[in-house]
């Protein structure tokens, strides 16, 4: 029995995983410390465009991993804050959202890097896990880099 109650109750659960999935992204991209957790937001086929703000378009489970493998390396600390979550489109198993995230990191070598993006999302379900599929960032501001003084 396929209800309207059911379809919004379903919405909902929808609506909250797809927020869950933005926000194991970014503590696993804090956290410096797993690869494998950054990995598990992602569909092997996903796209990770970070091309507005200076990073390479990037296709694919694999060079992905390389990306963050790099990141990791790179940083010494991170923090990411998501706020004013949109879900532009949800039907079936597709569903399309943006958030606003101001990141912030140490380099290994003592710099700093300050950004405002917007995250703009295409998700999957994929067995019943909601995944992404297209990652892309745009500039809200320009981006700060400096060093320590």
């Amino acid at each position: 029995m396929d209800t309207a109650f059911e379809r919004r109750l379903q919405a909902l659960e929808d609506r909250q995983a797809i927020e869950q999935v933005i926000t194991d992204y970014l503590i696993a991209v804090d956290d410096l410390s797993s690869v494998d957790a950054v990995m598990q937001v992602f569909t092997d086929d996903a796209v990770f465009d970070m091309s507005g703000i200076g990073y390479a378009n990037i296709a694919g489970g694999p060079a992905i991993r390389e990306f963050f493998d790099g990141v990791f390396a790179g940083m010494s600390h991170h923090a990411h804050y998501a706020t004013n979550f949109s879900l532009d489109a949800l039907e079936g198993d597709s569903a399309r959202c943006r958030t606003h995230v101001i990141g912030m990191g140490v380099t290994a070598d003592g710099g700093d890097v300050l950004f405002y993006l917007q995250y703009h999302l295409e998700m999957r379900r994929e067995s019943d896990a909601w995944k992404i599929v297209t990652f892309r960032g745009r500039p809200l501001m320009p981006i700060s880099q400096g060093a320590d003084t």
